[in-house]
């Protein structure tokens, strides 16, 4: 598997991205020195006005509105995007196999139950009722995490059941249960061997999508307080000053640029890191 990904030059972009990610946020106390120990992801600020200021030597990315460093601010953000990433794809798939594992394997009734409890809860527009949801729980990124992990699990539960369904009659399985092997452990040994590598596919490919989704909420306020080093708060610092000024519309172009390239580049790394965990996982493919 680690041949076919280096072998293909888009995975191998992707791949170097993401190593480069991995670093930034390994080294970032080195790259960006926190000003206090106990607090490493609050911003810096070095001044109070409200205008942006132009990169220079000390700062190599300038300063949002408020004086915030914008180095800083993309730096530590690698970590809060990680975070973010890591912590809601991973639970949500968790979540989301375990509810479709049961509903799969077991079907008949309870199948019905779940799946009907599914649907609820996908006709919820997802960015809308994180939105809701983080407004009631309240700003912060614990609570942000809480709402889109509420609202993210039903697609893979729909995955792996509906890979369940198709496998789940296969002769190994019948001659499980003939053998008189507890339901758990046939759908840990012999079902979900079989059917989570579409779920591991799409939680690669979610990732990005996930740390886009979390920026979005503290672009509209609702996500990272502010001063929290979070990109899509770096983003929101530069929306009074997207238009430039008058005969220079790229006046400001620096508050904007090196955060949205962030976010940008994480996601591309994950979106093609998916579509080589697909090409290579994907028996239909490979055949």
């Amino acid at each position: 598997m680690w041949k076919k990904l280096v072998k293909n030059k888009a995975s191998l972009f992707g791949l170097c991205l993401l190593v480069m990610f991995i670093l930034v946020a390994i080294f970032a106390p080195y790259l960006a020195p926190p000003k206090w120990e106990n607090e490493p992801y609050r911003i810096p600020r070095y001044g109070w006005g409200p205008e942006p200021v132009p990169p220079s030597a000390e700062h190599p990315m300038g300063l949002t509105q408020g004086k915030y460093d914008i180095w800083y601010g993309v730096i530590w953000g690698t970590r809060t995007a990680f975070r973010v990433g890591l912590i809601v794809v991973g639970l949500s798939s968790l979540i989301g196999v375990t509810i479709g594992s049961i509903s799969g394997y077991f079907g008949g009734k309870l199948d019905e139950i779940i799946m009907r409890i599914v649907d609820i809860f996908m006709s919820f527009p997802f960015l809308i009722a994180a939105v809701v949801f983080t407004t009631v729980l309240g700003k912060g990124l614990n609570n942000v995490m809480i709402a889109m992990i509420t609202f993210y699990w039903m697609n893979y539960a729909r995955l792996i059941r509906g890979n369940i369904l198709a496998i789940k009659e296969e002769e190994f399985i019948s001659a499980a249960k003939a053998s008189g092997v507890k339901d758990w452990k046939i759908i840990i040994r012999h079902v979900l061997p079989n059917t989570i590598f579409p779920v591991l596919i799409q939680a690669s490919m979610s990732l990005g999508s996930v740390v886009i989704t979390a920026s979005s909420l503290s672009f509209l306020g609702v996500g990272a307080p502010e001063g929290y080093a979070d990109w899509g708060q770096m983003v929101s610092f530069s929306r009074n000053w997207l238009l430039g000024v008058p005969g220079d519309p790229l006046h400001y172009w620096y508050t904007v640029f090196f955060p949205g390239m962030a976010m940008i580049l994480f996601v591309l790394a994950w979106n093609l890191i998916g579509d080589a965990f697909r090409d290579i996982l994907d028996p239909k493919i490979q055949a």
